[in-house]
């Protein structure tokens, strides 16, 4: 298999893969902002939120790590 085959292989598993939005992003954005800085004291009661949209979001980067990974060391094998 040559390279462009396993781009498209790639692609087409990418294309496949549902959109993710994170938690912490909708968060971010509900959360006010003041004196320039996302509201300290709406963050403090809304800490279970915060805790567990931060545990998606490293979850998330670390599967991530893992697929670019894999695409790295199926590249190295190749070359190999």
């Amino acid at each position: 298999m040559d390279e462009a085959e396993n781009i498209e292989r790639v692609v087409t598993a990418l294309l496949k893969v549902p959109e993710k939005k994170l938690r912490i992003i909708e968060l971010v954005n509900e959360i006010p902002i003041k004196y320039g800085e996302l509201d300290y004291t709406e963050l403090a009661k809304r800490q279970l939120d915060v805790t567990l949209a931060i545990a998606e979001a490293k979850s998330y980067g670390t599967h991530t790590i893992m697929a670019v990974d894999s695409l790295i060391r199926l590249r190295a094998r190749e070359e190999a």
